[in-house]
């Protein structure tokens, strides 16, 4: 018995320290997880906060387009960049009442018009390139004035005819010129007009048969400088009225009770509508008036000169009017000879920067008076 129950004893206290064992290892192992826990989570914390953030990508700035070739006439973009640096074409252009309307003329980069003879006027659409010339007429004969502006332009002249001061002065100076009836395949008369307005009235051409006649003459085609614009212009974008007095109806009386020429000014569009004979100067091409962002008047004295009652303008120099965003300012003008350029100053002598665009030169009468309202 005595044996028995020390045994009992002895196995109790076994039990007892192989429990309590057990229960330390537990508790160690729990240390352990929760100090590898611990650790673990203060690691992690320590790296997010010393972790530097990714910065936003910076949004890409749109890159201004580069404009292309500038069109020396306008100051605008050529529609054909690789029309740069070629000679314009003007071609006159028949202005009596019985001719009217014209064709093809809204899509002139310059338009001049003055006096010719008796009451009439004749006009001359310039071109910087040649292959923008739609059907156009009706075409005149040149004058010698005409082969002046052109000139100073290094215009090629297209037309039908001359007067005899302008074949001598075409002969004298052996300018470049496109006479229709030396190339007959570059121009057709419009049957409809030559039974309506009469058989002068009637002579169309566009701008394939030009350059076609142009290949053919062998005159350069390439401009002497091509770095000189006929204006100076202001950049693309910008855009200053003329420094004066308000002008958003314009008349411009070339004769007393025949030919005044009239300008009425849009500010949404910023043009001039050219008005004669009492109503738009409509192009048949568009049923529109032509339209201008400037118009520059040139004062100066104007004659008779030759039997035929043809008429001289003293192109030299003289006073005038630039007009644009329905203001007008007065201005001075040189000329010169034929190849000299049209330069616009205004009264300190400064060169005139004119807005980009189409413009209207008149070679007006200084017996004239122009009314502004």
């Amino acid at each position: 018995m005595i044996h028995s129950k020390a045994s009992r004893v002895i196995t109790i206290l076994a039990l007892s320290v192989l429990i309590g064992c057990l229960l330390v290892a537990a508790g160690c192992q729990g240390a352990q997880t929760t100090v590898l826990e611990t650790t673990q989570t203060s690691q992690t914390t320590e790296a997010q906060a010393t972790a530097t953030p990714s910065p936003s990508p910076e949004p890409t700035a749109t890159p201004t387009p580069t404009p292309g070739p500038l069109n020396p006439l306008t100051g605008l973009e050529l529609a054909n960049p690789e029309a740069r640096g070629q000679r314009p074409v003007a071609i006159m252009i028949n202005n009596i009442n019985t001719a009217v309307p014209q064709i093809g003329i809204a899509s002139a980069d310059l338009m001049f018009e003055m006096p010719v003879e008796w009451k009439i006027t004749r006009q001359m659409a310039v071109f910087a390139d040649v292959s923008q010339i739609p059907e156009i007429g009706s075409i005149r004969s040149a004058r010698h004035d005409y082969i002046d502006m052109a000139g100073g332009l290094d215009a090629i002249l297209v037309h039908v005819g001359a007067s005899n001061l302008a074949n001598d002065q075409f002969a004298k100076q052996d300018t470049d010129h496109i006479d229709l009836h030396v190339y007959p395949k570059a121009y057709w008369r419009d049957p409809e007009w030559r039974t309506q307005r009469g058989y002068e009235h009637s002579v169309k051409t566009t701008g394939e048969l030009l350059a076609a006649a142009l290949e053919e003459s062998g005159d350069r085609t390439e401009l002497l400088d091509d770095s000189l614009p006929a204006f100076q212009f202001r950049p693309l974008g910008e855009f200053e009225p003329a420094a004066g007095d308000p002008a958003l109806s314009v008349a411009v009386p070339y004769s007393a009770d025949y030919c005044v020429a009239t300008f009425d000014y849009d500010e949404n569009t910023r043009l001039y509508a050219k008005g004669q004979y009492g109503a738009d100067q409509i192009d048949l091409a568009t049923d529109q008036a032509i339209s201008f962002t400037n118009v520059i008047l040139i004062m100066t004295r104007v004659t008779i000169c030759d039997d035929a009652g043809h008429k001289d303008a003293d192109l030299e120099s003289g006073n005038g009017y630039y007009i644009s965003g329905g203001a007008w300012q007065a201005i001075t003008w040189t000329k010169g000879g034929t190849e000299d350029r049209l330069a616009i100053r205004d009264l300190d002598g400064n060169e005139i920067r004119l807005n980009a665009g189409k413009s209207y030169i008149g070679i007006v009468p200084d017996t004239r008076t122009i009314s502004f309202d």
